[in-house]
């Protein structure tokens, strides 16, 4: 399953982190995908997880996850 961070230039989630692990830049991923340059409503969560001071395992950026320790 992929999770779709830019959806105006169809920027997934899984292809930035194998950009990040192959040592590309947040600002280079942004300037060879095109992420963040059309809505914008990407910018911030792409910022929070793999910018300069982003932390990729912030929980609170995934604001429709289902905890699996609480009922449904």
């Amino acid at each position: 399953m992929s999770i779709t961070i830019c959806y105006c230039f169809g920027v997934t989630k899984e292809a930035i982190e194998e950009d990040i692990a192959n040592g590309e830049t947040l600002d280079n991923i942004r300037a060879k995908t095109g992420l963040g340059y059309g809505c914008g409503g990407c910018v911030r969560i792409a910022e929070k997880l793999w910018g300069e001071n982003g932390d990729p395992n912030d929980p609170s950026i995934w604001f429709n996850a289902v905890k699996l320790d609480e009922p449904c």
